[in-house]
């Protein structure tokens, strides 16, 4: 409308200037044209605008419809076995998942991981590794198959007991709008001795002692007084002060310089040592002392071993490792 308005303005300027049709007119009436145009698209042009806001509206009015249509899902966090100890046995049987019921992200996924051993999975974006992370912690009930831990299936466990007992480091974790000290402890009874030892377990201890009242410190929501690999640290804190008996480590070190990085790994073997490890990993110097790979591609297993197996096998991984290292020159 504003280019129509435009050209409009426009033509009656070029016509009385050039004079065609016989048509001559003074500078005032032209301006008086020009303002008779513009008085004319006005109530268009505001006309357009309402219509845009009432497709703005139509579709808010559609976000509410569906979430009121929505059918209601609580976890219950009262029933289940409680678990009192977990070894750190997993298992997939024959799982298949979905987010929307249509497109399956896992497809017939079956494997183990025995208690106490490392377990890296490696693929291409949208392979069905965080699923799988997801899955074990039970935020989304999978439609086939069944995943077990401890040959318990987790469907009979109580949530909270099962989360409890798994401990997870995700790239960008959520960092609360609370001391350092509390983002650790998370309101669990530890003293601060055990919070300091996990401060130096995570090699965050010269960043924490850098900052003007220490452990003390209160962060921004979400974390956003801080980088992305101080908040990985306060995370590697958190888990070491909690100590589960499942570790999680989602691409956890991706935000961290090398010789931090060398660092936490050192602290990683020596507390998982006996405690039963899933690594999701990018950078595949990080997995390859790992027990087990398994190699995922669009939601399906397509190789598992260890990293001299699969480098040898001439397969997927093998193709994914030599890449890797060319790329790094």
């Amino acid at each position: 409308m504003t280019i129509l308005e435009h050209l409009a303005i426009a033509l009656v300027v070029y016509v009385s200037i050039n004079n065609f049709f016989g048509i001559s007119l003074e500078i005032g009436l032209i301006y008086a044209f020009t303002k008779y145009i513009n008085k004319l698209f006005e109530p268009i042009t505001r006309t357009v605008e309402n219509i845009e806001t009432v497709q703005e509206a139509l579709v808010s009015i559609n976000k509410i419809y569906d979430i009121l249509d929505e059918k209601q899902y609580l976890e219950n966090f009262e029933d289940g076995i409680v678990l009192e100890k977990v070894n750190g046995k997993i298992e997939f049987r024959n799982v298949w998942f979905s987010y929307d019921n249509e497109q399956w992200i896992l497809k017939n996924v079956s494997f183990t991981i025995n208690p106490g051993e490392s377990i890296a999975f490696v693929g291409k974006t949208g392979s069905g590794k965080t699923t799988i992370i997801n899955l074990i912690n039970r935020f989304y009930e999978i439609q086939k198959g069944d995943i077990f831990i401890d040959d318990i299936n987790i469907k009979d466990i109580n949530v909270r007991s099962l989360r409890e007992h798994i401990g997870i480091i995700l790239q960008d974790p959520f960092i609360f709008a609370t001391s350092i000290k509390d983002n650790i402890k998370l309101n669990q009874p530890l003293d601060d001795n055990k919070v300091q030892n996990a401060i130096q377990l995570a090699s965050a201890n010269e960043f924490v002692n850098n900052l003007p009242k220490g452990m003390e410190e209160v962060a921004k929501e979400r974390g956003n007084s801080f980088s992305a690999g101080q908040k990985q640290l306060i995370a590697f804190a958190r888990i070491f002060a909690h100590n589960p008996d499942i570790f999680v480590l989602d691409e956890a070190t991706a935000n961290i310089d090398t010789y931090t990085e060398n660092l936490i790994q050192k602290s990683i073997d020596r507390i998982s040592a006996e405690k039963t490890s899933i690594f999701i990993a990018h950078r595949l110097s990080t997995i390859v002392n790992v027990d087990k790979i398994i190699v995922l591609d669009k939601g399906e297993i397509i190789e598992q071993g260890n990293h001299l197996q699969l480098v040898n096998s001439g397969g997927y991984y093998s193709k994914l490792y030599n890449s890797y290292y060319e790329s790094l020159g």
